[in-house]
C-alpha cells in the first residue's frame, strides 16, 4: 500500500472512529450540542493549522501557493469569528437555564471530557501522519474559499440554532414529546452532515491524487 492509499484509509478510519465515539458519548449522556459544534471547530482548526505548516515548510510542493495562502488566511479568519460565537452562544447563552448542560460545556472547555479529548487526539494523529509522510494533498481550494469542514461548521451552527428554537418552543409547540430521545435526535443531524461532507471531501481528495498520478 502506497502512502496516498494509506492516507485515504486513515481519513476513512478517522471519520468512522469519530462517528462511533460520538455515538458512545450520546449513549452515556456526555454530550451536548455545544460539544458537537465545538469539536467540528477543532477539526477544522487542526486541518488549517497543518495546511499552514505545509505552506511554510513545503511551499515548493504546492501548485498554487498564493491561492493556498489566501485560503488559509480566510479559514483562520472565519474560525476566529466562529469560536467567539460558538463559546458564547452554544456554550452558555443557549444552555443558561440548564445547569447540567452548563457544567458539561465547562468541562469540555477545560478539556475534562474524555470523549472530546480522544476525538481531538485522533484528529491530531491523523494530520501528523499525513504531514510526516508528506502525502500528496489537494492543492486546489475546494468549495471556493471554504473547506468541507468549514461548511460543515457553518451549517451546524445554523442547525444548532434551529434545534434550540424548536426545543425551547420559540417556533411554537411541537405536537409530541421527545422525552429521553431528545438528545439522540438532536445529535443525529449533526453526525449526518459531518459524515456526508467529510466523505465528499475524502472522495475528492482521492480523485485528485489519482488524477495527478496519471499525469
Amino acid at each position: 500500500m502506497n502512502k496516498n492509499s494509506a492516507a485515504y484509509l486513515i481519513d476513512i478510519l478517522s471519520l468512522l472512529f469519530f462517528t462511533v465515539l460520538t455515538i458512545v458519548a450520546v449513549v452515556v449522556q456526555e454530550i451536548t450540542i455545544f460539544y458537537v459544534i465545538y469539536i467540528f471547530w477543532w477539526d477544522e482548526f487542526i486541518k488549517v493549522l497543518f495546511d499552514f505548516f505545509r505552506y511554510l515548510f513545503n511551499k515548493k510542493e504546492i501548485e498554487t501557493p498564493l491561492l493556498v495562502k489566501a485560503s488559509i488566511g480566510s479559514r483562520f479568519f472565519m474560525l476566529f469569528i466562529y469560536i467567539v460565537f460558538i463559546i458564547v452562544c452554544f456554550g452558555f447563552i443557549i444552555e443558561w437555564n440548564t445547569e447540567n448542560a452548563i457544567s458539561k460545556n465547562a468541562q469540555i472547555l477545560l478539556f475534562q471530557n474524555i470523549y472530546f479529548n480522544i476525538s481531538l487526539i485522533s484528529f491530531i494523529g491523523r494530520e501528523i501522519y499525513v504531514y510526516r509522510n508528506k502525502v500528496q494533498t489537494i492543492n486546489k481550494v475546494s468549495f471556493g474559499m471554504m473547506s468541507g469542514s468549514l461548511i460543515t461548521l457553518h451549517v451546524s451552527i445554523i442547525l444548532g440554532i434551529l434545534l434550540w428554537a424548536v426545543a425551547t418552543k420559540k417556533l411554537g409547540s411541537i405536537p409530541f414529546e421527545l422525552g429521553s430521545y431528545s438528545t439522540i435526535l438532536a445529535i443525529i443531524p449533526f453526525l449526518i452532515i459531518k459524515f456526508l461532507f467529510e466523505w465528499l471531501t475524502i472522495r475528492m481528495k482521492r480523485k485528485e491524487v489519482e488524477k495527478s498520478n496519471l499525469e
